[in-house]
């Protein structure tokens, strides 16, 4: 059993906290063209983590016949108990991507999100240029985290801060240490004659409640943003082991803080907190 991502490095719960936060029913469309989602077509995910891209798919395009793959069983398992509750026919595998069990030429739409900077490029890309049809699409996503620009809520904030940094974090794992710039991925595609191969390079702002006409959709950014903040703190006590004490005071700061954004949201008291991701996505034909 291979839990090696969930246990170390980012546990399920946190990775599917974080996905619905920046992928979710308001800003689907957005995420759908770029994932060029139709009717009728055969998708594959690898590196599927929860399954909240797949079930997301599944849900608004029902006649699509969707499939993810990961590594790690505990986000298998995961994807499966969600797929299963929602109701929706995904087929899920504790899967290679080195080693795909699919046939040669069976899927219009094969996709990644932050998977391909974790791997050797060829070992990431062979099988899934073969699993592709003759002018399927190869979809990879990617975040640029050097250039983040946010503006935090600051309520609490230092004091939440002072907590994470006295923390005794294990020794770190290596992640993430094949990241390039865009374009020599293009070249790699390229010279694995990959096809039509284009770049986008887009903002995605996910938490701004002050500026949301429908007081509901601001309510849920800022529920999302308290829950992907909540499974970081649980993941980090966790791997930290951290005591009693500590934890009930950092859980507690968060619900303050929580609380202190939604009083303010509220009382109109506008802030104009923001964050935001930039998405980097390579889009290719066999």
């Amino acid at each position: 059993m291979n839990t090696f991502w969930s246990k170390s490095v980012q546990s399920t719960e946190l990775l599917d906290t974080s996905r619905k936060e920046k992928f979710n029913e308001d800003n689907r469309k957005f995420w759908f063209d770029l994932l060029q989602v139709d009717d009728n077509l055969k998708i594959l995910e690898v590196g599927c983590g929860s399954g909240h891209f797949t079930n997301m798919i599944k849900t608004y395009y029902p006649s699509c016949e969707v499939y993810g793959i990961d590594l790690d069983d505990n986000h298998i398992k995961f994807a499966k108990r969600e797929s299963k509750k929602l109701n929706l026919d995904v087929q899920y595998q504790v899967v290679d991507v080195k080693h795909l069990p699919f046939e040669d030429d069976a899927f219009d739409v094969v996709f990644s999100h932050t998977l391909v900077e974790h791997l050797p490029f060829d070992d990431f890309i062979k099988e899934q240029k073969r699993v592709l049809k003759p002018g399927g699409k190869l979809i990879v996503m990617r975040v640029d985290m050097v250039k983040k620009n946010d503006k935090p809520f600051s309520f609490l904030e230092d004091e939440i801060n002072e907590v994470y940094a006295g923390l005794n974090y294990p020794k770190g794992v290596s992640v993430g240490q094949y990241v390039e710039d865009p374009d020599l991925t293009m070249r790699r595609l390229d010279e694995h004659k990959f096809k039509n191969i284009k770049f986008n390079y887009d903002r995605i702002i996910f938490y701004m409640p002050d500026v949301e006409p429908n007081k509901e959709v601001a309510i849920k950014q800022i529920e999302r943003n308290y829950q992907t903040k909540f499974s970081n703190a649980l993941f980090t006590i966790d791997r930290c082991k951290v005591d009693d004490e500590t934890k009930n005071k950092l859980l507690g700061l968060l619900k303050r803080q929580y609380e202190e954004r939604l009083r303010l949201l509220n009382a109109n008291k506008k802030l104009f907190d923001f964050q935001s991701s930039l998405l980097i996505t390579i889009s290719a034909e066999k």
